[in-house]
């Protein structure tokens, strides 16, 4: 479930920025980004990247699951930092998140129930009348590989026949409409199957 935690962080928007400077699906600040293997850069901005980008959350909501054992106290932490959690948990002699929740920022507060609502929406959707809005076939289909050398999204999009909106929608860490080189490690373009 802790996937729908992205809905309540970037709404599901891979490019978007916090007026804080978190960005992201998963809203990472540049410094823990960083401390979790994200490039940032002018040209790559990995914490808009869903795969690299979702395993460091899924790495940092783990230390913090075990900083705290509990997974309310580590989603809260999630939002507003772990100190900020410790220091409501002293105040409230309490470790229980329903009882801290009073000693912590509003915007925390209510972050655990949001992931809670979330994560019940997304489930039982059909017994609310709403109704699910899939993307494209292309934007769902899709296929990962690592270049090398730099592309241009031009370049990409005149070898495969994708837009340059689809190939944009599909490799939002690419700042510039270019893919830098890597001739070591390389670097992940995501085209439609």
């Amino acid at each position: 479930d802790l996937k729908y935690l992205a809905i309540v962080e970037s709404a599901l928007d891979a490019r978007a920025i916090s007026v804080a400077g978190a960005g992201g699906l998963w809203q990472f600040m540049s410094e823990t980004g960083r401390a979790y293997g994200l490039e940032i850069n002018q040209q790559v901005d990995e914490r808009c990247d869903p795969i690299a980008a979702t395993e460091a959350a899924m790495k940092h909501l783990n230390y913090l699951y075990n900083r705290f054992n509990n997974w309310e106290l580590a989603i809260a932490a999630y939002n507003s930092g772990g100190g900020r959690v410790s220091r409501a948990m002293k105040r409230a002699r309490s470790n229980d998140f329903w009882r801290i929740k009073r000693y912590l920022p509003r915007e925390t507060a209510n972050y655990v129930p949001a992931f809670i609502a979330a994560t019940y929406l997304v489930k039982h959707y059909d017994a609310h009348d709403l109704k699910i809005q899939s993307p494209s076939l292309d934007a769902q289909l899709t296929e990962t590989t690592q270049v090398y050398r730099p592309y241009s999204f031009y370049e990409i999009a005149q070898i495969s026949g994708a837009s340059l909106e689809l190939i944009e929608l599909l490799n939002p860490a690419y700042l510039q409409g270019t893919i830098p080189a890597s001739p070591s490690q390389g670097r992940r373009l995501t085209l439609p199957q």
